[in-house]
């Protein structure tokens, strides 16, 4: 029995005692381009674009075009707009102050008939 506790004790000494030789792997580095587009598309779909191509088509069709167009008739029309407005307010004001003048004149006018005394400065003396 000893024997065989010696024994198996040198079996196990020898198979803990080796030391595996680890090989390492030679990577090659590939620096080809692929033959394929590897920009990111927005889905995964069959004939899915991407959202810059997109946009770019989506402003060249004429619909697109017709409504920048339509657009700027709008803001013409605005402009136009405001600016007959501005002179309207303009046309109404001096209206209102020439009428406004008028009547002044017209009250200064009916209190030198009204009032017959002939009028002088205030610093000149009577007689």
């Amino acid at each position: 029995m000893k024997n065989f506790i010696a024994f198996s004790f040198f079996l196990l000494m020898m198979s803990c005692g080796k030391k595996e030789v680890k090989k390492e792997a030679v990577v090659q580095e590939n620096a080809t381009v692929p033959p394929y587009d590897t920009i990111a598309v927005d889905s995964f779909s069959t004939g899915a674009v991407s959202v810059d191509i997109a946009r770019k088509i989506k402003m060249s069709s004429l619909a697109y075009q017709d409504s920048l167009k339509e657009v700027r008739k709008k803001m013409e029309a605005e402009k136009l707009i405001q600016k007959e407005k501005e002179e309207q307010g303009k046309a109404t004001k001096k209206v209102e102050e020439d009428v406004k003048k008028a009547e002044a004149l017209k009250l200064k006018k009916e209190k030198e008939k009204s009032n017959p005394e002939i009028s002088t400065p205030d610093n000149a003396t009577k007689p």
